[in-house]
């Protein structure tokens, strides 16, 4: 015969269990947003780095533009990144110049088991960067704005 001591012990070993596995989920729930928050600062730094590169520099091609933005981020790796670069002329005034954006497209994988693969295993990321380019014409295979 058990007495009720031993049950309550058992009892709580198994809340204890269930509790710490919601509690691990979390957990790395967090890291994964974590991840997502400072991934996103890194690609928004490097879309304008990239805008910024484009609006100062005179001949340029958007394969330059596409490069600088690689080379100024260590981690993630853009290889699989969607860079998209426009330019038009900037209509806010009469004085001579241009406008360019650039825009990447990149999907951040989850590494929360179980949750992840739930909520679709990646988060699309889309950071974009304005710039006013100081030359009078956009340089040939720019796209026009959307």
């Amino acid at each position: 015969m058990t007495s009720g001591r031993g049950r309550e012990k058992g009892a709580a070993a198994v809340e204890m269990a269930i509790v710490s596995m919601f509690l691990l989920f979390l957990l790395l729930g967090i890291v994964d947003i974590g991840r997502a928050i400072t991934t996103n600062i890194s690609l928004r730094d490097a879309v304008q780095e990239g805008a910024m590169y484009g609006a100062f520099t005179g001949v340029i091609t958007t394969s330059d533009i596409e490069n600088r933005i690689r080379a100024s981020v260590s981690e993630p790796d853009l290889s699989t990144a969607t860079i998209s670069v426009y330019c038009e002329t900037d209509p806010r005034d009469l004085k001579d110049g241009t406008r360019i954006r650039v825009e990447m497209v990149y999907d951040l994988d989850l590494i929360t088991p179980i949750v992840g693969p739930a909520l679709g295993g990646t988060i699309t990321l889309q950071p974009s960067a304005e710039a006013d380019r100081f030359h009078d014409s956009c340089p040939l295979g720019f796209l026009p704005m959307p």
